[in-house]
């Protein structure tokens, strides 16, 4: 496709609106909506951490800080590795260096030991990326590597398609590093083998991302033409998922493909826009970098003021990021721009720095660049057998780099990848054939016996079905008998002697009403008081018995409820504090009431009778057991007088039938502290 077609595609491309990454991220936000503490919520964090890199960072980080304290609680090392990983990558393309140094040693005293190999890969992989985005490629493509090894070792003990597409990302980062230490023909062969996997997995943006690295390796050989048809469909696939990021890099890619091509102003409309989407991304790195690419092609077009100004632009953020490398690599473009005399010794030393850093890490692009700067310096100055001599070394790494026998390498490479995927295509059409010869000749007989069996298991499935309606029947009838009982029980104890006492009370009060008796103020006020008893107990009922209620949390939450309301008008200042997960607690009907009456028994006689300023409630889940501490700094009271006053008797006989022991810790003057073991099996 010609390269205008394309432009004006592009351009076109770009105002469609995509939903993708907004229906997954409405679907994992739902998830984290339910609240629950576990494996789920936290990979749904990771999960929505990762969609929002490539659109929103601060964000994105947000979700990890949850996701990182959650993978704590959890104490699931993978889910955690998973979460500092991803950090230190956003801490990195941000410009925050220590941050990412600090969460790297985080994740690098996680993986020490016996860990599992996911965890290990996690490391390996933010070191190669934290040392990659330093321009140190060198360091960083053995842990790339080593990276890999542990991922296919994780998918070999435990298939799955998440560690099918570890491996595959693992591939397109290796490739990546090879490609910036100028191994092209090793980057291809392994964007291959990436790109074979995320085809097998269908999965998109793996596929998208494998195509524009593909485009790459054609790029930093020179062959452009061939590199369009990559990084074109890698923007169309990236446009889908609404991939801010991912089509800044490859418009990025575009800018250099239409440089090449000698279309300058299609490679700064290019570039522009990729600088703007990294700065309201706050990717500072990747802002500096295609700044200084616009300058090099304002160069190109003889426009020094503009050049100079990008140059510019590229050293201010080099300098906040701390990125000395970087700084290098822009000061030598802007001497290798300027013709001061008095400027020449010091230019030559920076170019001669920027050289032997490019050496050092490995970075063949620049090596190559800084050849150039210095072959065009030392011409400028008429020294030419310098001159001739970075020239010379220009051209034999050139040639290493993008000699014929490499590109006609790569270009078998590609071929091959082709040739192999059409020839699995074809293996499948035939085994689809033979199938359905085989199938075709089976067909008849199968039919029969399929007829016969489906008729016994249709016989079988209605004796089965008729057995367990019978057999669910008779287990509601019993389960609604035993429920009347508890129901009937409840009100007759809780509720018919309060309705006795205030019928009495309403004939009495009558009565007095009748003579004029000053008594009957009293009596009102006793059937006001016996009538919101009786509400508080049939309250209490039938919280105890609906099925919304069976989860622990919910029980705190009533606990916390009562708490206030009765030591908040009486201005006693309280803590209720929990330490461990109540998600896991599951009492019956029966227990979950007996344990909230003791608990309203225990509140209740503290708020009455302790005339305390303080009372601290905490609630303690350990391995098998529940334990409630109730503590208040009252006068106290003597257990041998009131034994069995002030509800003691209601508090232990329900602490018996719970199974549970109770410990009440009290002197006179001295407050008190009532102590509750409940076990949780």
């Amino acid at each position: 496709m010609p390269v205008k077609i394309i432009f004006v595609f592009i351009l076109l491309f770009s105002f469609q609106n995509s939903h993708a990454q907004s229906r997954a991220i409405d679907s994992l936000q739902r998830i984290i909506d339910e609240g629950h503490n576990d494996i789920e919520n936290n990979k749904a964090l990771n999960a929505i951490a990762t969609e929002y890199t490539r659109i929103d960072m601060a964000k994105a980080k947000n979700y990890l800080y949850s996701s990182i304290h959650l993978a704590g609680v959890l104490k699931n090392s993978i889910l955690l590795s998973y979460a500092y990983s991803q950090m230190i990558t956003i801490q990195m393309n941000t410009g925050k260096k220590d941050s990412a140094e600090y969460y790297l040693q985080l994740l690098k005293n996680l993986s020490s030991g016996d860990v599992p190999e996911n965890v290990k890969a996690n490391f390996n992989l933010a070191a190669g990326l934290f040392y990659k985005k330093q321009g140190n490629f060198k360091e960083a493509l053995p842990y790339m590597i080593q990276s890999l090894t542990n991922y296919i070792a994780a998918e070999k003990k435990s298939p799955s398609v998440a560690g099918k597409t570890s491996i595959a990302g693992q591939y397109l980062n290796v490739g990546n590093t090879n490609m910036d230490i100028g191994n092209y023909k090793e980057a291809l062969r392994y964007h291959l083998r990436g790109l074979a996997i995320f085809e097998e997995l269908a999965n998109i943006r793996g596929i998208a991302f494998c195509n524009q690295s593909i485009g790459s390796d054609f790029i930093h050989i020179g062959q452009y033409s061939q590199a369009l048809p990559y990084i074109t469909k890698s923007i169309t696939l990236k446009n889908e998922l609404n991939d801010k990021r991912g089509i800044a890099t490859a418009n990025g890619d575009l800018a250099l493909i239409n440089k090449g091509l000698g279309e300058y102003d299609k490679a700064i409309f290019y570039l522009n826009d990729a600088v703007l989407s990294f700065h309201e991304l706050k990717l500072i790195p990747d802002e500096a970098k295609a700044d200084m690419e616009l300058a090099k092609i304002y160069v190109l077009k003889n426009d020094g003021g503009q050049a100079a100004q990008y140059f510019e632009t590229a050293k201010n953020l080099a300098i906040q990021l701390k990125d000395s490398t970087l700084v290098i690599a822009v000061d030598a473009e802007i001497i290798a721009t300027q013709n001061s005399i008095t400027l020449q010794k010091k230019a030559e030393q920076k170019l001669m720095v920027n050289l032997q850093n490019s050496i050092e890490m490995e970075d063949k692009s620049k090596e190559l660049s800084s050849y150039q700067y210095l072959a065009d310096y030392y011409t400028n100055k008429k020294e030419f057998e310098k001159a001739l001599e970075y020239t010379n070394k220009l051209h034999q790494v050139n040639d290493s780099l993008r000699s014929r026998d490499v590109q006609l390498q790569i270009k078998k490479m590609e071929e091959q990848f082709n040739f192999e995927k059409k020839e699995k295509e074809i293996v499948l059409l035939k085994k689809d054939k033979e199938l359905n010869l085989v199938s075709l000749q089976n067909q008849k007989s199968f039919q029969y016996g399929a007829i016969i069996f489906l008729a016994m298991l249709l016989i079988i499935g209605f004796l089965a079905i008729n057995r367990y309606r019978v057999v669910q029947r008779a287990k509601r009838l019993i389960d609604m008998e035993k429920m009347r009982n508890t129901i009937a029980r409840d009100l007759h104890d809780d509720i018919g002697s309060t309705l006795t006492s205030i019928n009495i009370l309403s004939k009495v009060a009558l009565q007095q009403q009748a003579t004029g008796d000053t008594m009957m103020g009293a009596n009102m006020q006793k059937i006001k008081d016996r009538s919101s008893a009786i509400m508080e107990s049939m309250s209490d009922i039938v919280w105890a018995i609906n099925p919304q209620n069976d989860t622990f949390e919910q029980m705190i939450f009533r606990m916390k409820e009562f708490t206030a309301e009765i030591l908040e008008p009486l201005n006693i200042n309280y803590t209720f504090k929990e330490t461990g997960n109540f998600s896991s607690i599951k009492f019956d009907i029966k227990k979950r009431k007996e344990f909230y009456l003791l608990f309203k028994e225990v509140v209740n006689n503290a708020a009455k009778y302790s005339k305390c300023n303080n009372l601290h409630i905490k609630l303690e889940l350990d391995t098998l057991l529940l334990n409630l501490t109730v503590t208040d700094d009252g006068i106290g009271f003597n257990k041998q007088v009131v034994k069995s006053g002030n509800g003691l008797g209601n508090i232990n006989d329900r602490a018996a039938a719970m199974g549970a022991t109770i410990k009440i810790e009290t002197a006179i003057g001295k407050g008190a502290s009532i102590a509750l073991d409940v076990p949780i099996t």
